[in-house]
């Protein structure tokens, strides 16, 4: 991987870690408070929903943090290590923290509020569905990130 290929990834990472610092702060509360606003009755919903969406971002954030360190350790030609087995651990359990929080919004909307119209309900599967397949790839991709570092020792002793 290049240095340019490299820097350009973390530009792109770096305005997405700031969509989603924005989407916290200013988009989803506003949108908590529009929906409060326009639908009384699910006021209820406001903060319970508010918090898994906030959390939801977090956990993208979080992810894309250890992406970065990923990254890093591409570049210091220090993909190898151990170290960057805990940071796929950590996208791994992003992965799957987001797809809980997001079957427990669907849960709660379908269930507990009844108000889940068909489109959101279909979208908020999708997004477990997809959290989970992730989380599984991530999986695999840490079992071949596993066999390279075997192998890599294994070249060592050899030279």
């Amino acid at each position: 991987m290049t240095r340019g290929t490299i820097a350009a990834l973390r530009v792109l990472l770096g305005l997405i870690l700031l969509g989603g610092l924005l989407a916290q702060l200013w988009f989803f509360p506003t949108l908590a408070a529009q929906l409060a606003h326009t639908y009384p009755e699910l006021d209820w919903l406001r903060w319970p929903m508010l918090t898994i969406a906030l959390l939801v971002v977090l956990g993208a954030q979080v992810a894309l943090v250890a992406v970065w360190r990923l990254l890093s350790m591409v570049e210091s030609d220090s993909i190898f290590a151990a170290s960057a087995f805990r940071w796929v651990d950590v996208i791994i359990a992003a992965a799957i923290i987001d797809a809980v929080l997001m079957l427990g919004s669907w849960a709660l909307l379908s269930f507990g509020a009844n108000a889940n119209p068909p489109g959101l309900m279909l979208g908020q599967l999708a997004l477990v569905v997809c959290g989970v397949a992730f989380a599984l790839l991530m999986v695999v991709m840490k079992g071949l990130l596993r066999k390279a570092s075997n192998l890599t020792e294994e070249l060592s002793v050899v030279i």
